[in-house]
């Protein structure tokens, strides 16, 4: 028998405790050899009046995963439609395999179901690096006359925020500050918006610390949404082109003529995001009045809360003081910082109709890649609980 010294055995000794508390600590341990560049969760809340759009997205993802366009990584999509039970899915060259399927015992757009797909995702798809597809309906910061800390409310359109989902007999929606929570720590590098009107400062402010890019439109998006087959090929690359992904999908709808080349698109860099807050806040501290007449660019027909942020700054310079004109062009400066790419067709839906025989031609003199609410009055703060925004908190109530 092989003899140890004393000092050798206690050291043996040590090293196979100390493998054994490593495994207790880590009881999912990954490795290295295992884990892939990128992988990209689509969340498709689709069960509501876009079903059927779902579909042809899915076909489109399939076809770019036929021409190679994911290389090593993956594309998992959780598909919560009105037709099958919610499941998880991902998008290969072979067609769809199926990870994991739901009860329907929870929303959509809930924080425990969502929390607990991402969860499903992460530990399917071992990556270096997370993105974030959100799909569905979206009306930006609008918070439902719900509180924070809550999941889901019910909604009658336009007050939907992120999603729409039929449940339990009505219709749910997730707040931007419900879903900022869900996502804390969970590391996606971007977070893109396949859904409408989510391109607001509000918005991208309340997301600055759960993710690097938020890609969004701060206007209405045509329902079939994202070309997915143009798109994916740059969001599924080791270190995602989110720019060429938005450009992607600008071009494709400024491709169309009349009615149908209506599109917006943005990126936002969140970490340029505080710089911006303070500059405008310095702005609203100085209490500037806008010039008489002003009327400001609208990115709706009408019912709008979604306003040009870059073109209401610049009205406040127009009959203001040195000062404040300095103070503007500061805040200038930080937003265009803030935005690495916009896009803007000269119309959204031009000569376009609603049911009623409206017009919903909105002709886009201003696009600075970011909209925001424009209060009248303090008491206006209060409208879908716009006051529980960080936005507001850190930066509007400076103004009155």
């Amino acid at each position: 028998m092989k003899r140890y010294s004393l000092l050798t055995y206690i050291t043996m000794v040590m090293a196979m405790l100390l493998t054994l508390t490593s495994c207790e600590e880590n009881d999912d341990p990954q490795p290295i050899e295992n884990t892939i560049g990128r992988a990209v969760l689509v969340y498709m809340a689709a069960n509501n009046n876009l079903s059927g759009f779902d579909s042809d997205d899915i076909k489109e993802m399939l076809e770019a995963a036929g021409e190679g366009a994911f290389g090593e990584n993956r594309l998992v999509v959780y598909h919560h439609s009105s037709r099958n039970d919610p499941a998880l899915k991902e998008v290969t060259a072979d067609g769809l395999v199926e990870l994991k399927v739901y009860d329907k015992d929870e929303s959509a757009v809930s924080s425990v179901r969502m929390r607990r797909v991402i969860d499903d995702f992460r530990r399917e798809a071992r990556a270096e690096h997370y993105g974030l597809i959100l799909w569905s309906h979206g009306s930006g910061w609008e918070q439902n006359g719900m509180t924070p800390d809550e999941d889901a409310a019910p909604a009658s359109a336009p007050q939907r925020a992120f999603g729409i989902d039929r449940f339990d007999g009505r219709n749910y929606s997730m707040n931007i500050t419900t879903l900022a929570d869900v996502l804390s720590g969970y590391d996606f590098d971007f977070v893109y918006f396949d859904c409408c009107h989510m391109a607001g400062v509000e918005v991208a402010y309340q997301l600055r610390n759960v993710t690097s890019r938020v890609i969004g439109s701060v206007t209405e998006l045509p329902s079939e949404g994202m070309p997915y087959q143009l798109t994916l090929p740059f969001l599924m690359k080791d270190e995602a082109d989110t720019e060429g992904a938005a450009e992607a999908t600008f071009t494709y709808f400024d491709s169309y003529t009349g009615v149908n080349r209506t599109c917006t698109m943005s990126v936002i860099d969140t970490s340029c995001l505080d710089r911006l807050a303070e500059a405008v806040a310095e702005v609203y501290a100085l209490h500037p009045t806008l010039p008489a007449g002003y009327q400001p660019q609208k990115f709706i027909r009408y019912n709008c809360y979604f306003f040009d942020l870059g073109h209401y700054l610049e009205a406040f310079a127009e009959n203001g003081d040195e000062r404040l004109k300095a103070a503007v062009r500061n805040a200038q400066d930080a937003l265009e910082a803030a935005v690495v790419y916009k896009g803007a067709t000269p119309y959204i839906w031009e000569g376009g109709h609603d049911v009623w025989g409206r017009s919903i031609e909105v002709e886009l003199k201003s696009h600075c890649g970011l909209s925001t609410y424009i209060l009248d009055n303090l008491q206006s703060a209060g409208t879908f609980n716009y006051d529980t925004l960080d936005w507001y908190t850190d930066v509007v109530s400076f103004l009155f």
